[in-house]
């Protein structure tokens, strides 16, 4: 591990390193096109609907040049936002030629890497360390091989290692602190496991990165914690949250939680998402800049006006065919919160 292992005070790594996921706008963001490398090509074009969403993980075949023309917006509209927007390719491509091309054939076959979030997990008030995420499908074990060399290119360290066996997708972990501490908010029960929660606390606790794991039991239904439920703001979250069973507070002990009563108790305010919603349009799936702004999609139309009485603003990008890989702004983006060249 080559991140310091020597505690600190809770207080003093929030004042250092900002805070919540939601409050933090990253230095960078990654992204990455899967049509500049024809991954909607050879097999995904020509599978049937049930391999397209069993194995490929699309819910339908995207119109090919319009997904590549709204994700430009999409990255445009990012640019607009954050001071870096990188792509995974151009990472590759500037700083190790040889690890594109030892890459580009997997790029070719894997739409799903466009959701950089998953296989990488970043921290903000650890701003040079990342957590590589375990992926729980076959098309994308190797999407943590790709953006853990993306991460070592930019120069940032590994935090923990996390053991081949656990799962552990980015999707599922959200950073989180109120009142000065530490949390990582973790989804759990349909990729990632509990298991998974008890390493990190393991881990992570004793070495003052964190004061405890809020783990969110999931519905068998519901992809990943991001899909489901996503803080905006400090005193708004929005979810679903029917897909939201019960849970637990992993710090120096383990107690049960109700996660609706805990965070209401903590002064959130709930935004309350369809199921329809949050699985077809992505609702909860939000890319978090700071200052209450978020970048989600034109789809969920009531969603964006109960955001707007929470005084919170939406930029809208569309999403008629992104939205067909069943990931939403979140999904595509991750966040880097260290300066990179």
């Amino acid at each position: 591990m080559t991140i310091s292992s020597e505690p600190k005070q809770t207080s003093q790594l929030v004042r250092e390193f900002g805070s919540s996921e939601f409050s933090t706008t990253p230095k960078a963001v990654i992204v990455h096109d899967p049509t500049e490398f024809a991954a909607f090509n050879g097999g995904f074009g020509s599978c049937n609907q049930e391999k397209l969403q069993q194995y490929y993980l699309f819910r339908d075949q995207p119109n090919v040049a319009q997904f590549h023309a709204d994700h430009q917006e999409f990255v445009k509209t990012l640019k607009s936002l954050v001071p870096k927007v990188l792509y995974v390719s151009e990472i590759l491509s500037q700083r190790s030629p040889a690890q594109l091309a030892k890459f580009s054939n997997y790029l070719s076959t894997n739409p799903n890497q466009v959701y950089t979030r998953d296989a990488l997990i970043t921290i903000p008030w650890i701003p040079n360390g990342y957590i590589v995420g375990n992926m729980g499908t076959e098309i994308r074990y190797k999407e943590a091989e790709v953006m853990s060399c993306v991460a070592d290119l930019l120069g940032l360290e590994e935090i923990v290692k996390v053991p081949d066996e656990l799962p552990l997708e980015g999707g599922d972990v959200i950073p989180f602190c109120h009142q000065d501490k530490k949390y990582l908010l973790v989804g759990y029960d349909k990729y990632t496991p509990k298991e998974s929660l008890y390493f990190l606390q393991s881990e992570l606790v004793p070495k003052g990165i964190i004061d405890g794991v809020i783990g969110i039991k999931l519905a068998q239904w519901r992809i990943n914690l991001d899909c489901g439920m996503v803080p905006v703001a400090e005193d708004v979250i929005v979810a679903e949250t029917d897909s939201l069973l019960g849970g637990i507070l992993l710090d120096s002990s383990e107690t049960k939680i109700d996660p609706i009563g805990f965070f209401k108790d903590l002064g959130f305010n709930f935004i309350e998402v369809t199921k329809e919603e949050s699985v077809y349009k992505l609702g909860c799936n939000c890319f978090c800049v700071g200052e209450r702004t978020i970048v989600a999609y034109d789809l969920p139309e009531r969603v964006h006006r109960l955001l707007e009485q929470h005084d919170v603003k939406a930029i809208k990008i569309k999403g008629k065919e992104l939205v067909k890989g069943t990931g939403g702004p979140r999904c595509m983006t991750r966040p880097i919160y260290q300066d990179v060249k």
